[in-house]
């Protein structure tokens, strides 16, 4: 069943504007001012100072999530499946944030380890499935 879900468009942050907003800001301008202001105030003025920011370069938006099925073979023994596939994934993020050489190798490398850990497990269940029921049309 789909939900909704609040989340920040990340896409939208540029640094170098949330930066140069950020030290226009109360916090960066008049630092003898802080001197004064209890821990408590402070905490609000940073609090504030940094939600309308990102507010302004990446809104909160509601988008709507659907679940996606979970593979039928992959049960709680496929420990090493889902770690494989865990830094597979985390290879591939950090590939297309860097688009280098060396880290497309590393995530093809983990891509390879993951298929070698869960493709016997996939390939089992299928057969037994298909085997189980061969009678039932």
């Amino acid at each position: 069943m789909p939900r909704l879900v609040s989340c920040r468009a990340w896409k939208r942050y540029e640094r170098d504007v949330f930066a140069r907003d950020l030290a226009a800001s109360q916090l960066c301008s008049n630092i003898e001012q802080l001197n004064e202001k209890s821990a408590d105030d402070l905490a609000v003025l940073y609090r504030d100072v940094m939600t309308q920011p990102l507010d302004k370069h990446c809104p909160v938006v509601t988008v709507c999530r659907r679940p996606r099925p979970a593979m039928p073979w992959f049960d709680a023994q496929c420990r090493r499946c889902r770690d494989a596939r865990r830094k597979a994934r985390t290879a591939d993020r950090r590939f297309r944030r860097k688009r280098t050489d060396v880290d497309k190798q590393v995530w093809a490398d983990k891509l390879k380890a993951m298929r070698e850990f869960c493709e016997p497990k996939r390939r089992s269940f299928w057969r037994t499935t298909i085997w189980a029921n061969s009678r039932n049309s």
